[in-house]
């Protein structure tokens, strides 16, 4: 024996076990893996807001969300992807509430009002407005952006109100026109003109009331333009 000190070691204290432990350690549990995806989104969807497309870096969210870059890329491999997710993940429209009016049965006079009240409660949010913002300043650029927030964020509305404008057809309430046509034109009568003005960052003037008068008035000049002729 020379006299040295003999290490002595415990079970599961040897390399093996130390690199389970820190295996174990840094694999994240399902709640989790969401919880961060979450954060991932929110804070993609802010900056992509704030600071536009353009500008808004995988490596200015990593670093916000206090996560690594290859983590952020093994959940969203490109920018683009990125941005598809974080507006997947937004919930900027009640598209259930506009479920139900689709589906009702009732004349058509009594239908559009309340799809009407439907569009500019859920239009003028101001998150709605600043992706609208976003889409009119670089959509031109990043064309895949507007047909996919197209996709996501107008087409059901267009969807929903083309059917109800295919029954309306069918008896009668309306001209004979396509259905997919008086929808566009619909949602334009009714916010087109006040969405404008919100991406121009026009002031609002009007109050409640005056808009819903406003709005009145577009849905009964609507309605008469689209009656069919006697």
């Amino acid at each position: 024996m020379d006299g040295g000190e003999t290490t002595h070691h415990s079970v599961g204290d040897g390399p093996n076990q130390t690199v389970g432990a820190e295996r174990r350690r840094g694999r994240p549990t399902k709640t989790a893996a969401a919880g961060l995806s979450h954060t991932i989104l929110e804070i993609a969807f802010r900056q992509f807001l704030e600071a536009g497309y353009s500008a808004t870096s995988m490596d200015s969210v990593a670093a916000e969300a206090r996560t690594s870059k290859r983590t952020l890329y093994d959940r969203f491999p490109s920018k683009q992807r990125l941005f598809e997710a974080a507006l997947h993940h937004q919930i900027l429209f009640n598209y259930d509430a506009l479920r139900v009016l689709e589906t009702q049965t009732g004349p058509i006079a009594e239908v559009l009002p309340q799809i009407a009240v439907w569009l500019r409660t859920n239009t003028f949010a101001p998150r709605t407005i600043s992706l609208f913002r976003l889409l009119a300043a670089e959509g031109h650029r990043h064309p895949e952006l507007a047909d996919y927030s197209e996709s996501r964020v107008l087409r059901p509305i267009i969807v929903a109100l083309t059917n109800v404008f295919a029954r309306a057809c069918e008896r009668g309430e309306v001209r004979d026109m396509p259905p997919e046509f008086l929808a566009n034109q619909f949602v334009q009568a009714i916010c087109g003109g006040d969405i404008r003005a919100s991406i121009y960052g026009v002031p609002k003037t009007d109050g409640a009331d005056a808009i819903a008068l406003r709005t009145q008035y577009a849905v009964d000049l609507f309605l008469r333009g689209a009656a069919p002729a006697t």
